[in-house]
């Protein structure tokens, strides 16, 4: 299959390939990788997939900054797989304030005064 060839894609039969090559799929993609772990297999409210679903920069960028330490250290470092099956997704998600999170707002936690004495 050839960089770019969509329609190869689509016709692409998973079923046939090795677990080495669905894991060099994986790797060679990092989209693919990250919206096909573990927020995105059921489990998780619909909020917290709306919320991971737009982190993947973040998550990308972090993943970065772990191959830079460990490359300054001379330490292994992880495949983007491993990262991301190392990451605490629930805790994650549950140490941002109310006001990070999808349709979270401060609103509802603190308001206005003038509705107050209504």
């Amino acid at each position: 299959m050839a960089f770019g060839d969509f329609e190869g894609f689509l016709n692409y039969d998973v079923s046939s390939m090795s677990p080495f090559e669905r894991a060099a799929t994986l790797e060679g993609t990092p989209e693919m990788a990250y919206f096909s772990s573990a927020p995105f297999q059921g489990g998780f409210s619909p909020m917290q997939e709306q919320y991971w679903g737009s982190q993947y920069g973040n998550m990308l960028n972090q993943y970065q900054g772990t191959l830079g330490t460990a490359l300054r250290s001379g330490d292994t470092a992880p495949s983007f797989l491993q990262f991301l099956e190392s990451t605490p997704w629930t805790e994650r998600y549950t140490s941002l304030s109310p006001s990070l999170r999808p349709g979270g707002g401060t609103r509802r936690f603190n308001p206005t005064a003038r509705y107050m004495y209504r």
